[in-house]
């Protein structure tokens, strides 16, 4: 368990849960994977997102490594999975971290500026409950976000996933999707940021 300490507010994160790779070719993907990598298939889904576009998805585990593979669907728009693949090439979307209490992570992060794509998704496999959320991307010009999640809830722990609460995170970024949101983690022209630049007001030509 690693303790983790941010201007004085605590929380507990287990670790490294998964990390999310968008590809073009699912079915060759899942075969690295699953036949010559040595992992082993332990969810998928087809379809998931909703009637604009949506993407089928697999996720595999080695030990406790966790990869999730996704691949685009376009229906009346373009998938996000392949809007991002067409600016940033195949590879990874996202990183999840696994945290203890998911609400007083989300806590912690949004007293210190960060922003959510969403809210907390919360659904159940056959194990136990999940709860999951999205941040914005970490970076300017970067499609790389980070996603919280939460496993482990009194003496029951999810260990795969679960459709619905998928597709209401897919759905998160659809609609800014659509509506051409372009936001950060944080607010890179904060003041507060290393390295902010004051911009320069123009003066009128006299």
């Amino acid at each position: 368990m690693v303790e983790l300490s941010i201007g004085g507010a605590m929380s507990q994160m287990a670790g490294f849960d998964h990390i999310t790779l968008c590809v073009d070719n699912l079915e060759a993907a899942e075969f690295l994977f699953a036949k010559i990598l040595g992992f082993e298939v332990i969810w998928s889904a087809r379809d998931v997102g909703s009637d604009i576009s949506s993407m089928d998805t697999v996720v595999v585990q080695r030990g406790t490594a966790k990869v999730a593979l996704m691949q685009g669907r376009d229906k009346t728009g373009k998938s996000q999975i392949n809007e991002f693949i067409e600016k940033y090439g195949q590879g990874v979307q996202h990183v999840a971290l696994e945290v203890d209490n998911i609400e007083d992570a989300c806590r912690e992060w949004e007293a210190h500026g960060v922003k959510f794509s969403g809210s907390v998704k919360e659904g159940r496999d056959g194990f136990g409950p999940l709860r999951q959320r999205f941040t914005y991307p970490l970076f300017p010009e970067s499609g790389l976000f980070i996603e919280l999640i939460q496993r482990q809830q009194g003496d029951e722990a999810a260990k795969t996933f679960v459709r619905s609460t998928v597709e209401s995170l897919y759905k998160d970024i659809e609609r800014d999707q659509i509506t051409g949101v372009d936001r950060t983690i944080v607010e890179y022209d904060s003041p507060s940021m290393p390295g902010h630049k004051q911009k320069k007001s123009q003066k009128k030509a006299s």
